[in-house]
């Protein structure tokens, strides 16, 4: 594995109903196969890995398995409403215990809840700072105390107050808490006696540091200089797979297939692209530096751009089909799902493949090229009608496209 493909972690721990089965999975952070939360990570960082690396990547379909999903918030997050990056569908948005500035919260919250968005209080213990915020979740979770009986109380009294709020009690370890805590009303349980944080890990690619930092000057200036943002995100493959992701996500309901870059970036709009570059910022993500993979997915991006650029419109596509072409080995997924996740045209996915059409016939033409098969180059010269000088340059400009893009 090259340095800039990463195995992520992240954990998923079974919230059951009052029947043991699973209603819910809360997500919590991992960095290694440790299975626990690391020490000297804040909440920031962990709340924007999550989103970047799980949610933005992995897919929150892939992680919940048609389950609601609960995630744990940090103050900036909800502050700078990140949540908006993804649907609320499914998700329950976790406020921790470390939560301040409690006044501007409320505020964010009312208004991601008149986006349909619902909202957890995480560790319930009492404090009247919560009042507020209470009146406004939908789940309420409570930690079993060491003294059992003060956990039993404060599940009745809040029964008693909130009858219409749904109680989860954490940190269960034995039958006879369970059922003392069943007894006493809660609607939810969770803990090692059900089950324990189950790890799971995938492959990732990190986004190059300096392209981030670049994005955030960009995204700082008003208004958003969008081309400027595209030249910079096209050149980082790592950001344009999180990018056709987020896009996804949004296209999906209105039936949207995504063909470029620019449209994916358009699509998404201004609030929403900077609400990604601050996910990027926050998990400070992208310590390495690009592979050999990276570098070939840039030069079959910029040399079938270069091909195409008498065509606007077709050399966009171009320049994605060669950044989506090394997905599959960058992550080690079928194809079949990359199409899937990236709401790819179906002549992007022909030209993948079966090299078809245009841009088919000019992904071939590179394919040919790395693998110095001569007379397959001459053949595809001829089928597109350009001239071996011309293919040569553009393929010695693509090189040093990719070499400049990766200092």
């Amino acid at each position: 594995m090259t340095e800039a493909v990463k195995v992520k972690f992240v954990a998923r721990q079974a919230i059951l109903d009052r029947n043991e089965n699973v209603f819910a999975y809360e997500l919590l952070y991992r960095n290694s196969n440790d299975n626990f939360f690391p020490i000297n990570v804040s909440d920031d960082e962990a709340t924007a890995r999550i989103f970047f690396d799980s949610l933005l990547f992995f897919g929150i379909e892939n992680l919940a398995d048609n389950k609601k999903l609960f995630i744990n918030l940090s103050t900036s997050s909800i502050l700078s409403s990140l949540p908006k990056l993804i649907e609320p569908h499914n998700v329950v948005l976790e406020i921790v215990e470390r939560t301040n500035r409690l006044d501007e919260v409320l505020h964010h919250v009312e208004n991601l809840m008149k986006n349909q968005y619902v909202f957890a209080l995480d560790d319930y213990g009492g404090d009247p700072k919560w009042d507020n915020l209470l009146k406004k979740v939908k789940y309420i979770k409570l930690e079993v105390e060491e003294n059992l009986q003060h956990t039993l109380k404060r599940i009745s009294s809040l029964k008693a107050a909130f009858p219409n709020k749904i109680i989860i009690v954490e940190r269960i370890e034995d039958y006879e808490s369970f059922a003392l805590i069943k007894k006493a009303g809660a609607d939810l349980f969770q803990g090692y006696y059900f089950t324990k944080p189950k790890l799971l890990n995938f492959k990732n690619v990190n986004p190059s540091q300096l392209t981030t930092l670049d994005l955030l000057k960009i995204t700082l200036k008003t208004p958003l200089d969008f081309d400027a943002l595209i030249n910079k995100v096209e050149k980082d493959a790592a950001l344009v797979v999180r990018l056709l992701r987020l896009s996804n996500l949004r296209c999906k309901s209105a039936n949207k297939k995504i063909s470029s870059i620019s449209q994916a970036v358009i699509y998404l709009g201004e609030d929403t692209i900077k609400q990604f570059v601050t996910v990027l910022a926050l998990g400070d993500l992208g310590e390495n530096k690009p592979s050999e993979l990276l570098k070939l997915g840039l030069i079959r991006a910029r040399f079938i751009e270069l091909l195409l650029n008498s065509d606007k419109k077709l050399r966009c596509k171009g320049y994605l089909l060669g950044i989506v072409s090394i997905c599959n080995a960058l992550i080690d997924v079928d194809l079949a799902l990359i199409y899937k996740e990236l709401s790819l045209s179906i002549e992007l996915q022909e030209a993948l493949n079966n090299q078809t059409g245009k841009l088919g016939f000019c992904f071939d033409l590179c394919l040919k090229i790395e693998n110095s098969d001569f007379i397959g180059i001459e053949e595809s010269q001829k089928k597109l009608g350009l001239d071996e000088t011309f293919i040569m340059n553009c393929y010695a400009q693509a090189l040093t496209f990719a070499d400049k893009s990766l200092i």
